[in-house]
């Protein structure tokens, strides 16, 4: 191990840690003698006033800290946050909290936090149910933790509720059922629905309502294959209709469109090649929609 070289490009805590260890290594104890071997090493570059003067470690991170060299570190380091993103398939949880707390050592605004790490992952899923769950937390440690948990939770052995947000993905193109506000220039001339984007965003995003008048039927009830439903588009609130006159302008088939005055009711059918008896809706089923 080399004794490190202060150039600004580390917090001054973890880089005074560094040089404690090497010394302690190298038999070194005496802290006058680890100060002043700190302090020759600063790159000669980095001017500290009345360097001579610093008697104690906690003066030593002081000065470092009021450097200007600090401050661009700290900036450099937010930047980065702002940047960084989780990537599931590239590296696993604990790696990427482990680089994320390294950065952000010196915030300590856990809003701040929540909201950075919300802009690191590209699932809106996640999104939700992280926003659920860090409400009213403060703690740092606590947000880490749960961070970890939403996005390592296996989402297979999720149940499907009624009034819960759900999206549909396409088995042979991976895009995911969507819609705008834009209307059908022919046929019904309601608001669109095509196969969107391969990542799921507010657009794909659709709550399940069970249609059953039977008083029993509760919001948040799980839903089973026997069950019919309506899907309402979040985002504009609209319903899911299936049209049995318009054609599709681009596939030729039944048109499909959002209203807000009429819904279709479908029907889950199970296409899973195991486990194909189940009784409730979980997410990941291979399913399909029938009207």
């Amino acid at each position: 191990m080399d004794l490190p070289k202060y150039t600004g490009t580390i917090h001054p805590e973890e880089w005074v840690k560094q040089v404690q260890i090497y010394c302690y290594l190298k038999g070194i104890e005496n802290e006058e003698n680890i100060i002043k071997f700190s302090k020759l090493m600063i790159d000669s570059t980095i001017i500290i006033p009345n360097v001579n003067e610093i008697n104690s470690f906690e003066e030593l991170i002081k000065a470092l800290k009021l450097h200007s060299t600090f401050s661009i570190y700290k900036n450099s380091c937010k930047r980065k946050l702002q940047l960084i993103k989780y990537i599931p398939e590239q590296e696993d949880v604990t790696t990427f909290l482990a680089t994320f707390r390294s950065l952000c050592v010196e915030i300590s605004d856990h809003k701040e936090i929540i909201t950075m790490l919300i802009n690191s992952y590209s699932n809106y899923f996640f999104k939700d149910e992280f926003i659920k769950r860090v409400e009213g937390i403060n703690s740092v440690d606590e947000i880490f933790k749960i961070f970890s948990e939403v996005v390592t939770f296996d989402e297979s052995k999720i149940i499907i509720k009624f009034g819960t947000s759900i999206a549909l993905k396409h088995v042979a193109t991976g895009k995911y059922l969507s819609s705008y506000n834009v209307n059908y220039l022919t046929g019904s001339g309601q608001r669109v629905v095509f196969a969107g984007e391969e990542l799921p965003d507010r657009n794909a995003l659709w709550h399940v309502t069970c249609n059953n008048t039977n008083h029993n039927y509760q919001h948040y009830q799980h839903c089973t294959y026997d069950d019919s439903f309506y899907l309402t588009h979040k985002e504009t609130g609209n319903k899911l209709y299936i049209s049995t006159t318009h054609k599709s302008p681009t596939t030729g088939q039944l048109e499909v469109s959002c209203r807000n005055n009429e819904a279709r009711s479908l029907n889950w059918i199970n296409t899973n090649t195991t486990n194909n008896n189940a009784p409730y809706v979980k997410a990941k089923d291979v399913i399909t929609l029938k009207y």
